[in-house]
């Protein structure tokens, strides 16, 4: 089954967790008399999963509550499956942000990738990411102090060169 419409709407972990806490829920409710599943999925899971997830729903053969947990199950297999990127930054993102970075992420990575997110105010002006073991830190002032010694450098080696001649 194809589960990528609606895990390409999952950003972050935390989105991913909900979508995890959700589907629990549902499958419990699929075997309880008088539950309104179509309800339970517009409440309990990320907004942006709801129309796909219905859609996906719908189109199943057979809407017994076996086949419905049968293809909960392989969505949070699916969910499982996703990759992660840790990104730390100096402020907390807001939904634009998000979408952004999640755009860019995609457009390198591919979909089946979530961000875990986390501020650290003590960066200045950048962020931390890590990748499939990888590690980088952007950061201003870090950057700042580089082009420091850069300079200190210069001016060490140019002074010097003022000394030996003159």
């Amino acid at each position: 089954m194809n589960y990528e419409s609606i895990y390409e709407n999952i950003r972050t972990t935390s989105e991913r967790g909900i979508a995890y806490a959700a589907i629990e829920t549902i499958v419990e409710a699929l075997y309880k008399k008088g539950e309104d599943i179509d309800n339970l999925i517009e409440t309990e899971m990320p907004t942006a999963v709801v129309r796909p997830l219905k859609q996906a729903l719908k189109q199943l053969s057979e809407k017994s509550p076996k086949t419905i947990q049968s293809y909960l199950e392989g969505l949070t297999k699916e969910l499982t499956k996703l990759r992660t990127i840790s990104l730390e930054v100096a402020f907390d993102p807001t939904e634009e942000t998000i979408a952004v970075l999640t755009a860019w992420i995609r457009e390198f990575l591919g979909n089946n990738i979530v961000m875990e997110l986390s501020v650290d105010r003590g960066l200045f002006g950048g962020a931390r990411v890590s990748y499939e073991g990888r590690y980088k830190e952007i950061n201003l002032a870090a950057l700042i102090e580089h082009t420091m010694q850069k300079q200190q450098e210069i001016i060490n080696i140019t002074l010097e060169n003022i000394s030996l001649t003159g």
